[in-house]
This record gives C-alpha cells, structure tokens and sequence, in this order.
C-alpha cells in the first residue's frame, strides 16, 4: 500500500512508513496515517525484540 504526506505530498510504501520530517509542525499529523502506521511499525519491532530476549534467557 502507497501512502502520501499530505503537507509535502512524499509517498511512501506502508512497510517503509516514516514522516520525513517529524520536527515541522503539520496540521495533520493527528490523523497522519504515516505517523499511525509508524508507531505501530515501531511497536512490532519492540515485541519481536522483547521475543528475542527472553528466548535467550530461557536458554
């Protein structure tokens, strides 16, 4: 899935979903779906480390 900025118009595949520019001010960043999509792309990677983790502590 394509995704567009829409204050600078920047696509982006979902699997790559990050705002380019995070310190500008953007009116739309409360229903960004690149800011959604990138929290929850960053969550997943701390669940699968988290995964990780205590596989090696448990050996």
């Amino acid at each position: 899935m394509k995704l567009e900025c829409v204050k600078y118009g920047e696509k982006m595949d979902a699997a790559q979903a990050t705002c380019k520019h995070p310190g500008d001010y953007c009116q739309h960043r409360q229903s960004c779906m690149i800011q959604f999509i990138e929290r929850e792309n960053r969550g997943e990677q701390k669940t699968a480390a988290k995964e990780t983790d205590s596989r090696n502590v448990e050996r």
